[in-house]
């Protein structure tokens, strides 16, 4: 019986992709074959310093890292590279081991486990250490020395295919390096041209550096572990790709290629690609596939797209003219067309290389611009729109000037709006009548402002943009905001601080009651209300949200979305939630008193409801509630907090310069943020250290790079909602708060400021001190 199961997971390991996909098929039979509770893999960083192991906690993974040394068992697993059997984690039997060995309980306390007893061995291969496997909680004895033995074998199979995975090239074409078939230089040239011009780094090999596709195929075989498959001159048939859509496949580069009975072969581009082959299976829905490797153009033209494919290397006149035939297209993307100025082109150079490949728009006739302007107007639409994409903007402002002078292409990017390009005058009608079209505008309209959306794909994923046109002086002006659809970000990245963690954890797994997350727009409202239901998003609770748009999506939520021009509005999809069944309710904004009164009846009658307000910080939130005709007695019963927010630009980690603070910078940083309560960030004036921003190629020379949330939170405490329900005004209110806890949005961010995490500048733009 056991001969034949590490047989069975021997032949696993070995016909597995990766360590991963294997590990991850054998570890239930693991468990039971050991008749352990469970099984812990530990893996050594490159350094060999650390082991870490990735621990899901809520549904999230977090990683566990421990020092190669005697501070835990692994540890020290790792560092003698002998197995131990432990009959228990008493201090005693640790002692007799090594005297200053403990056991480590991270692992245990995250996954709330106790460990009983033991088996910890080291994973080698070729004495070099690659990690440690934990057997833990033998059902019904302790460990035997059998089950040492058959740990021995497991391990030695795990430590084969680990090794194998670190000594295999770390890029799909670094076996050309290897070979010789490319310098270092050439491959980073052409990975680096590449992803700049929206062409295959394979092609670019064949056509700058005369790489074959044979020997690219033999790279990317060893790389990815899978077969390579060249194109054979024909198509795959039609009944091959029977109720698969043609373009998908196209934008996802993956083709069914052979099929017999219930086994189906794949193409792919890149076969390390999880998520795609998750979404491959569900798509074909058959028992058994086989993934191989192909070229990206050789995969297109299976699918009756050859226009990538390069001439028969029969001749260099067909290299030549292939080679050609790329320069003529990356030319007309670079719009040389235009003739209006240099500071067009210069400004195009930032854009260069940005391909119009993958993005889907509507194809819709205009019948007073020029089939030329439409052209141009669509190309230079969907340029803009994958650059801020690429970019991270939040918003495209499409801005005429007077007669005469170009217009100006600005994006906001980290909240600063950015000057990105000059659009000549001839261009700027065409333009905003493209997105006109795409958003579904009345583009004969010139007069009045118009608000809409419009949705384009790009490399497969979906865009969302909110679209608003306004009349000026010198033309209709239009700003694009960006609606990606994303995930949630993990709470524990909001940069919350310890004290707002802890009470925002507690606050929100109450079973009924309203909390609310306020700012101005564009505070990453929505991104924090998002980031606390995912953390409560579990199979027990039916959790309804109701935005306007919705931007983040998760499983597990149902969402909807405000449809006005039906009819379709806050109110009524509330209403309509009550009889859905909900435990929690996500209401994107209470933007009207009606929407507001629903939201507190449904936290009075057994529901969590989370909402954003546009308010400037957390007390002001309670008047301006009140304000909008809400009855003060249910409201204070119903809160439980108010979180108000602001985002500030971050100090580029790379290059901010650490400083001692002067006299003045001192003094006002403590009285900012009150001698009574400044001990408590634990800050002396003799080592305190704060930085400025310097500027590098990393933050563009600008000394900021991204940017953090600070906060400030209030807690309906029994005092505060007397005063709620009083309707004392907001000052008294904040004052109360602070007494009894909160801090304010300055005080929050002078701590950043200690952290380095922002400065003075930054933090005095967002916010205003006393």
């Amino acid at each position: 019986m056991l001969k034949s199961k590490l047989i069975d997971i021997k032949k696993i390991f070995q016909a597995a992709q990766a360590f991963e996909m294997a590990w991850n098929k054998c570890l239930p039979d693991l468990k039971a074959l050991f008749q352990v509770e469970q099984i812990r893999l530990y893996k050594c960083d490159a350094q060999h310093s650390e082991l870490f192991a990735l621990v899901l906690k809520d549904g999230r993974p977090r990683e566990v890292r421990l020092p190669i040394s005697t501070s835990s068992l692994v540890g020290y697993t790792a560092q003698s590279q002998i197995p131990f059997i432990l009959k228990s984690i008493e201090a005693e039997e640790f002692e007799a081991i090594h005297p200053s060995l403990r056991f480590d309980r991270q692992y245990d306390q995250l996954v709330d486990f106790e460990t009983r007893n033991v088996i910890s061995m080291p994973i080698q291969h070729e004495n070099e250490l690659l990690g440690v496997l934990q057997l833990l909680n033998k059902q019904g004895g302790d460990f035997s020395r059998e089950d040492e033995a058959f740990c021995r074998l497991i391990v030695s199979i795990m430590g084969q295919k680990m090794f194998e995975e670190r000594s295999l090239p770390k890029g799909p074409y670094e076996y050309l390096v290897l070979q010789g078939a490319l310098t270092r230089e050439q491959l980073d040239d052409a990975v680096s041209r590449s992803a700049r011009k929206g062409i295959s780094t394979s092609r670019l090999l064949q056509l700058d550096f005369g790489v074959s596709p044979d020997d690219i195929g033999a790279s990317l075989e060893i790389y990815y572990q899978t077969p390579f498959v060249r194109y054979q001159e024909n198509p795959v048939s039609e009944h091959m790709l029977k109720g698969i859509n043609r373009q998908y496949l196209l934008n996802n580069l993956w083709v069914p290629i052979h099929a017999k009975g219930e086994r189906v072969v794949i193409l792919l581009h890149n076969p390390h690609d999880s998520e795609k082959i998750e979404e491959i299976k569900r798509i074909l829905n058959v028992k058994e596939y086989e993934f191989k490797v192909g070229l990206p153009e050789e995969i297109l033209a299976f699918l009756g797209d050859r226009s990538q494919l390069l001439k028969s290397a029969g001749g260099s006149q067909g290299m030549a003219d292939a080679y050609e035939a790329m320069r003529e297209d990356e030319h007309e993307e670079e719009f040389d067309e235009y003739d209006d100025g240099d500071d067009l082109s210069e400004a195009l150079a930032d854009l260069e290389g940005v391909s119009d490949e993958g993005l889907e728009l509507a194809q819709v006739e205009e019948e007073d611009i020029s089939q030329e302007s439409r052209q141009l107007a669509v190309r230079f639409v969907n340029k803009i729109i994958m650059h801020a994409h690429k970019t991270g903007a939040s918003d495209i402002h499409i801005e005429p000037s007077r007669t005469g002078r170009p217009g100006v292409v600005r994006m906001r990017i980290d909240g600063t709006c950015m000057r990105v390009l000059t659009v000549p005058e001839s261009i700027i009608k065409p333009v905003v009548s493209r997105i006109k079209i795409l958003s579904n505008l009345n583009i004969s309209e010139r007069r009045l402002p118009q608000d809409g959306k419009a949705r384009v794909r790009f490399k497969g994923r979906e865009l969302e943009l909110r679209v608003a046109t306004l009349p000026t002086v010198h033309g209709e002006s239009a700003v694009l905001r960006m609606l990606t659809s994303g995930k949630a970000l993990p709470f524990e990245k909001l940069n919350l601080s310890d004290a707002n963690a802890a009470q925002i954890e507690r606050l929100m797994f109450k079973p009924h009651g309203i909390f609310l997350v306020v700012g101005p727009t564009g505070s990453g409202k929505t991104t924090t209300l998002h980031s606390i239901l995912a953390r409560i998003n579990t199979p027990d609770k039916k959790i309804w949200t109701v935005e306007d748009p919705v931007e983040i999506t998760q499983p597990g939520l149902q969402q909807v979305q405000v449809e006005s021009a039906i009819g379709l509005d806050f109110p009524r999809i509330m209403r309509a939630f009550l009889r859905a069944d909900p435990d929690v309710i996500l209401v994107g904004e209470m933007r009207d008193l009606q929407t507001a009164q629903i939201g507190v009846e449904a936290s009075l009658t057994g529901h969590m409801v989370f909402s954003t307000l546009h308010t400037n910080s957390a007390a002001e939130t309670v008047t301006r509630l009140l304000d909008m005709g809400i009855e003060s007695l249910n409201f204070s019963e119903a809160l439980h907090g108010i979180l108000a927010q602001r985002l500030v630009k971050t100090l580029c980690a790379q290059c901010r310069e650490a400083y001692a603070p002067s006299d003045e910078e001192w003094a006002y940083l403590l009285s900012q943020y009150g001698a009574e309560f400044f001990p408590e960030l634990g800050i002396e004036r003799s080592t305190a250290s704060i930085y400025r921003a310097k500027g590098c190629g990393r933050c563009g020379q600008t000394g900021y790079r991204g940017r953090i949330g600070i906060h400030e939170l209030l807690v309906a405490t029994p005092e505060v909602r007397k005063a709620i329900a009083r309707k004392q005004p907001s000052e008294e209110v904040a004052r109360m708060a602070i007494e009894q806890g909160m801090r304010t949005l300055y005080q929050d961010g002078i701590a950043k400021i200690f952290k380095g995490d922002i400065d003075i500048l930054q933090l005095q733009k967002v916010t205003t001190s006393e």
